[in-house]
């Protein structure tokens, strides 16, 4: 049970547990949708999900969003895993500064319980971005974020995270980005009388990816991703492959 426990938290990593993204906010009565497919792995554990989303602008500053992630496929050795719909993402974002958000990420226990926790999970923070020069792009944020104990009497440790992104236009219609998300743990994990000695541990979260506007209103989008950090992930690396083709309206 523990070992599957450890195993859950790992993988919990590397799911949807972030904002929309980590620049300014769009004009107001401005939306955007997007729909994607998300590939993981680690070790022998691998699993497929699809997502659908939108964020809309309702007055000047003031984006809501949304999430909705399905779990298409699970395995682990060979072996079928859970598959269902997942906890989904409330999403509220405010501009208060040209250059300056701040957010709160409020993910809904609703998902099948085999593949995420039944807990209320907070994410909440500020965010900086800027241009550098003309053709690249800072996005930042700094956050909280924690999950209540739910009916399996399992809470996942407190968590400080703090990332950045670095976008390129290096053409009108394409963007290569990289970016770097750090967590770290400020509590032990708890599940019923175990408390793990984890307070501390530390996770990196490394990708790289490319949005090309294909016109502008479509947008595709492909990354790559990985985690370092074996205290915070495991002793095997999670990676995860990302595509999405999002809609402004």
């Amino acid at each position: 049970m523990i070992k599957k426990i450890a195993l859950a938290g790992a993988l919990a990593a590397t799911a949807s547990f972030a904002t929309w993204d980590k620049f300014p906010v769009l004009e107001a009565n401005k939306g955007q949708a997007k729909v994607g497919v998300n590939y993981m792995m680690q070790g022998d554990w691998s699993g497929l999900d699809i997502y659908a989303g939108a964020r809309y602008t309702v007055v000047q500053g003031l984006e809501l969003g949304l999430k909705i992630p399905y779990r298409v496929m699970s395995d682990y050795d060979g072996n079928d895993g859970a598959d269902g719909l997942r906890n989904l993402p409330l999403m509220v974002r405010y501009q208060f500064m040209p250059t300056m958000n701040a957010f709160a990420d409020f993910i809904l226990p609703v998902g099948e319980e085999e593949i995420d926790g039944d807990g209320l999970g907070i994410h909440a923070g500020v965010q900086f971005s800027t241009g550098l020069n003309q053709m690249i792009s800072l996005g930042s944020e700094a956050g909280f974020k924690f999950e209540t104990e739910g009916d399996d009497k399992y809470t996942p440790a407190y968590e400080v995270n703090v990332g950045a992104e670095l976008d390129f236009a290096v053409m009108p219609q394409l963007t290569p980005y990289v970016g770097l998300d750090a967590n770290i743990k400020v509590t032990d994990t708890e599940a019923g009388n175990i408390e793990f000695d984890d307070s501390g541990d530390l996770g990196l979260w490394i990708y790289v990816g490319a949005g090309y506007a294909a016109t502008e209103q479509i947008g595709l989008d492909l990354s790559f991703g990985f985690g370092v950090g074996e205290d915070y992930y495991g002793k095997d690396t999670p990676m995860s492959i990302d595509f999405n083709a999002s809609f402004k309206f």
